[in-house]
């Protein structure tokens, strides 16, 4: 059976490293980035970074937000037989055509911003001299701050990956960390234990009750899990479904603020909350999470002596991460692996 895979991340991530591994592999490439510049070159445009992604802003407004998607499956479909890589997908719309495919899986590849500003700042593609403020402000647009739907959105990409990797390692680490991806795939490898605990955090958060947002929450500690939880009203109480909807929609309060006024209780606090009930010392364990912790709970998660946290999809909350910011007791990574979708 062909496979088809999908790439995502902000310029600088590292994912054409791993295109060119695939095509060493004897993969056909091909990006949706190719899409665009053939639209500037039909403009007489030249293919600098902020023509390319007004383009492509442009064709997704115009045509849905998944055209160039479809236009890549097409291609696509011209060859089922052969195995593809398929570069450049920028907005969640391109991800859901492409996932007609039979067989389709997204990698998303993410490194932190001071690596992302290095390599740009010292490849210079195409001769051009970008300055750090200009590439922030790129990278902010990419991600899809002030964007459209229809617009880029790879931070939207890449929640909803089948496959993430942290790429602020040698060449020699990606290589690994994909080939990971790979044996997984073929059934050839093992989960990793951080692969195990996400999986069954995110299996909780299919018990969530609240109307927003499903999380589930996993401690564990010495390879084994110790409690879990998930995101709803706290035992004996309505949920917000019973009661005609989410109490913070109604009052039109934005996501990250505002956290008291809310009848759910987090999963990361009733997970720290069942090991209260049941007696179980949480000192020293790890959280697994599929979302960045609010601010409420990162001072739950400091108090109860739990030492590192893992979580996957980011959540904005600015007082959260200055907190985390401030600290040295514990330790936060952003998760990498196999995940899974709600």
């Amino acid at each position: 059976m062909p496979q088809y895979i999908g790439l995502t991340g902000t310029m600088g991530s590292g994912k054409g490293e791993i295109a060119k591994l695939l095509e060493k592999r004897g993969f056909k490439y091909i990006s949706l980035s190719d899409m665009v510049r053939a639209e500037a070159t039909l403009r007489g445009l030249e293919h600098s970074r902020e023509n390319l992604q007004n383009i492509g802003n442009e064709l997704r407004t115009k045509c849905g937000a998944g055209a160039l998607g479809t236009k890549v499956r097409e291609e696509i479909e011209k060859e089922p037989e052969h195995n593809w890589v398929i570069d450049g997908i920028r907005n969640p719309g391109e991800s859901q055509e492409l996932e007609k495919l039979n067989g389709y899986k997204m990698v998303g590849v993410s490194s932190d911003t001071e690596t992302i500003l290095k390599r740009i700042m010292e490849r210079q593609r195409g001769g051009e001299v970008l300055k750090r403020e200009y590439i922030l402000e790129r990278l902010e647009k990419e991600k899809g701050v002030g964007e459209p739907p229809e617009g880029q959105q790879v931070r939207k990409c890449l929640d909803r990956c089948d496959y993430m990797i942290l790429n602020e390692g040698t060449l020699e680490d990606l290589e690994k960390k994909f080939e990971h991806f790979l044996r997984l795939q073929a059934g050839e490898e093992r989960p990793t234990f951080d692969e195990i605990f996400m999986e069954i955090a995110y299996t909780w958060a299919k018990r969530a009750t609240c109307l927003r947002r499903q999380v589930g929450a996993v401690i564990a500690k010495d390879k084994q899990q110790l409690t879990a939880g998930y995101n709803g009203a706290p035992r004996g109480v309505p949920h917000c479904a019973q009661l005609g909807g989410c109490l913070r929609a109604k009052l039109n309060i934005p996501s990250g603020q505002r956290h008291e006024i809310c009848r759910g209780t987090h999963a990361e606090q009733n997970a720290i909350t069942q090991a209260a009930k049941f007696g179980i010392n949480i000192e020293g364990s790890t959280l697994y999470c599929n979302c960045f912790p609010c601010v409420i709970c990162t001072k739950m998660i400091l108090n109860a002596g739990i030492t590192t946290v893992v979580y996957d999809s980011d959540y904005d909350d600015p007082l959260s991460k200055e907190i985390l910011g401030q600290q040295s007791l514990l330790e936060l990574r952003r998760y990498e692996g196999r995940r899974i979708r709600l």
